[in-house]
């Protein structure tokens, strides 16, 4: 007796009509999945607190401020030194070590005049940079509000479309697909 091997069946993999049928009935939902995603993740936005953005902000400002103070002041000491250095090479009459002296008095005093003006300039901005953070702090919540509720509006609004134009375009696939699948049908007859 021979031994009659046994192939198992194979499956029967979908043919290209199937596949095409299947990739147009996934496609609404392959559509729809980003928007929804995007959806979920607005929901989880966190915006800073009235308390925080005044801090950070206060605190930006003042660094600011401060910097050019600072940078003023150096580049108005520098200039007072050139200005100096300047006068005292002209001065063929004078000593170097007498007009180098009186450069360095010149310029001690013009920084110290600048500290003082630069010292009164920063207290006021100061005060008026507190009160128009204070102010743009408020504007910033009122916006932030209103901005984050027409974000979730606009983003339930284009989920609903997203939802409701990947059932039309089901539908329509699916009529489509009967169609093709008749129409492979008749052709499968008539061959």
């Amino acid at each position: 007796m021979s031994e009659e091997k046994k192939t198992p069946a194979k499956k029967q993999e979908p043919g290209k009509g199937a596949k095409i049928l299947n990739w147009f009935k996934t496609l609404p939902q392959r559509i729809a999945k980003p928007f929804r995603n995007m959806y979920y993740e607005l929901k989880k936005v966190t915006w800073p607190t009235k308390h925080r953005l005044v801090t950070y902000s206060v605190i930006v400002l003042v660094f600011m401020l401060f910097m050019s103070v600072v940078i003023g002041l150096l580049d108005m000491g520098a200039s007072a030194g050139v200005r100096s250095l300047i006068a005292a090479t002209s001065n063929s009459g004078t000593s170097t070590a007498a007009a180098v002296e009186e450069t360095a008095e010149q310029a001690a005093e013009t920084a110290e005049t600048a500290a003082e003006e630069a010292a009164q300039a920063a207290d006021t901005a100061a005060e008026e940079t507190a009160e128009a953070v204070e102010q743009a702090a408020e504007t910033v919540e009122n916006a932030a509000e209103e901005a984050a509720e027409t974000v979730k509006e606009t983003a339930e609004q284009a989920a609903e479309t997203v939802e409701n134009a990947a059932e039309q375009a089901a539908e329509t696939v699916e009529k489509t697909a009967e169609e093709a699948a008749e129409t492979v049908e008749k052709t499968g007859e008539g061959n």
